[in-house]
C-alpha cells in the first residue's frame, strides 16, 4: 500500500535529507579530485538537485523529493547551517592576526572593497530597469550589487590556502587579513542596506539601524567580557561550554532577526565577540557538524531557487552573465593588485593576492539569497549572480596554478640567461 498524508511526507523528508547529504559529499569529493575546493562541488550539487537539472530531466522525481510540505523543514536546516557558518566566520575573523602585516592590509583592503563596489554600482545603473527586483530602489540596488561584489568567502579562502600550503606564508596571512577587513565592511553595508530595504518608512529604517548599532555596542562592551569570564570559568566543562555557545548563538541570531535584519548578522557578531583561542576545538565541532549535515540544505535551497529555464536561457542572460563575471573578477583583481604592488609586493605576489580575494563561494550565495528574499534581485539576475559566484570561486585554483607556472618559467628564463 502506498503511504499517504503525514506518513508519506516523513518518507519524502528522510529521503530528501539522505539524497542532499550524499549528493553534497559526492560532488564535494569530485571537486577536490580535480583541484577545486569542495564548496564548488557542493554548490553544483545543489544546482543539479534543483529545477535546472533534476527538475528538467525527471520532474516527477523532483516533485516527489522536494514537495511544498517538506521544503520548510529543509529551509530550517539550512538556516541552522547558515548561522553556524557565520559564527565560524566571525571566529576566524577574530583569530586572524595583524602582526607584521596590519599596515599593508589596511592599505590594500580598501582597494579590495572600493574597486568591486564601484564596478557593482556601475552595473546596477545598467541593469536596474530590467533586472532589479520589485522592492529595489536605484540606491539600494547599487548598494547591494556593490556590496555583493566586494565579498570574499573567508572559509573558502582559508581552505584554498591550507590545501595549497599557503596558510602560514606572508602572502596567505595578508590575503586573510584583507578578506577579513573587506568582509566586515561589506557585511556592515549589507546590514544597513537590509534595514533600509526591509522597512516601509524612513523613520522605521532609522530605528532599525539605531537598534542594530545599539545591539553591536551591547555585544562589544558588555556581552564580550562577560562571555570571556563565563567560558574561562567553564574551561574544564566542555559540554557546558558548548551549550553556552549554542544557546548564545541562537539568542543573538533571534535578536537581530527580531530587530529587522537577518539572523546571520547576529551569528557573525556573536562569533566576533566570543573569545577565540580557547574555543578552537568547539568551533571545529560546530563547523564540522554544520558543513556535513546542515549546509548542504542551503545549497539545495539555492538550487531550488535557480531555474535557468524559467529565467530564459537566451542571449541577454548569457551576455549579462559574462559582463557580471568580468566586472566582478577585474574589480577584485585590479584594486588589490595595484595597491599591493604600491606597498612593495612583487607583481606575481600582487596578482596572486587579487586572485585569492576573488574566491566568493558560499558567502556570496548567502548574500544573494538575502537579496532575493528582500526583493532586490529578479529571478534572472539571481541566476546570473549564482553563476558568477560559481565561476569566480572555481577560477581561483587554476589561476593560482597558472601564475605559479608563469613565475617559475620567468625565473628559469632569467637563470638560463645568467
Amino acid at each position: 500500500l502506498a503511504a499517504s498524508g503525514p506518513v508519506e511526507h516523513s518518507v519524502q523528508l528522510f529521503a530528501a535529507i539522505a539524497v542532499v547529504i550524499l549528493a553534497a559529499r559526492l560532488f564535494g569529493w569530485l571537486a577536490r579530485s580535480v583541484g577545486q575546493p569542495p564548496v564548488v562541488g557542493e554548490i553544483f550539487a545543489g544546482l543539479c538537485l534543483g529545477p535546472s537539472v533534476l527538475g528538467a530531466l525527471l520532474p516527477g522525481a523532483s516533485a516527489w523529493l522536494f514537495p511544498a510540505e517538506v521544503r520548510p523543514v529543509l529551509q530550517g536546516l539550512a538556516d541552522l547551517g547558515l548561522i553556524a557558518l557565520m559564527f565560524v566566520v566571525g571566529q576566524e575573523t577574530r583569530q586572524t592576526s595583524f602582526r607584521g602585516q596590519g599596515g599593508a592590509a589596511v592599505g590594500i583592503a580598501p582597494a579590495g572593497i572600493a574597486a568591486p563596489f564601484l564596478g557593482g554600482a556601475l552595473l546596477a545603473s545598467l541593469l536596474y530597469r530590467d533586472w532589479a527586483g520589485p522592492q529595489a530602489s536605484p540606491v539600494v540596488f547599487a548598494m547591494f550589487l556593490g556590496s555583493a561584489l566586494s565579498i570574499t568567502a573567508f572559509p573558502v579562502l582559508a581552505r584554498i590556502l591550507v590545501e595549497r600550503g599557503m596558510f602560514r606564508t606572508p602572502l596567505g596571512r595578508l590575503s586573510m587579513l584583507c578578506a577579513a577587513i573587506a568582509d566586515v565592511v561589506a557585511w556592515c553595508l549589507i546590514a544597513v542596506m537590509t534595514a533600509v530595504a526591509g522597512r516601509d518608512t524612513p523613520a522605521r529604517a532609522v530605528l532599525t539601524v539605531t537598534l542594530v548599532l545599539a545591539y553591536g555596542a551591547v555585544m562589544t562592551w558588555l556581552v564580550r567580557p562577560w562571555l570571556a569570564r563565563v567560558l574561562a570559568a567553564l574551561e574544564d566543562r566542555a559540554e557546558i561550554r558548548l551549550l553556552v555557545l549554542l544557546a548564545g548563538l541562537l539568542a543573538s541570531s533571534a535578536v537581530t532577526s527580531a530587530i529587522g535584519i537577518h539572523a546571520i548578522f547576529g551569528a557573525f557578531l556573536y562569533g566576533l565577540c566570543c573569545p577565540s583561542g580557547s574555543l578552537s576545538r568547539l568551533t571545529e565541532r560546530i563547523n564540522s557538524v554544520s558543513g556535513l549535515l546542515l549546509l548542504p540544505f542551503f545549497f539545495v535551497g539555492t538550487g531550488l531557487r535557480t531555474d535557468v529555464w524559467r529565467s530564459g536561457l537566451d542571449a541577454s542572460l548569457l551576455g549579462v552573465t559574462v559582463l557580471v563575471v568580468l566586472v566582478s573578477m577585474l574589480g577584485k583583481l585590479a584594486g588589490p593588485m595595484l595597491m599591493a604592488r604600491s606597498t612593495g609586493l612583487s607583481w606575481p605576489d600582487s596578482a596572486s593576492l587579487g586572485v585569492l580575494l576573488n574566491a566568493r563561494g558560499l558567502t556570496e550565495l548567502v548574500v544573494l539569497n538575502l537579496g532575493l528574499a528582500l526583493g532586490l534581485l529578479s529571478e534572472r539576475l539571481f541566476v546570473v549572480l549564482v553563476a558568477m559566484a560559481l565561476v569566480t570561486t572555481a577560477a581561483t585554483a587554476p589561476l593560482l596554478s597558472l601564475l605559479g607556472r608563469l613565475t617559475a618559467r620567468r625565473r628559469d628564463g632569467r637563470a638560463h640567461r645568467l
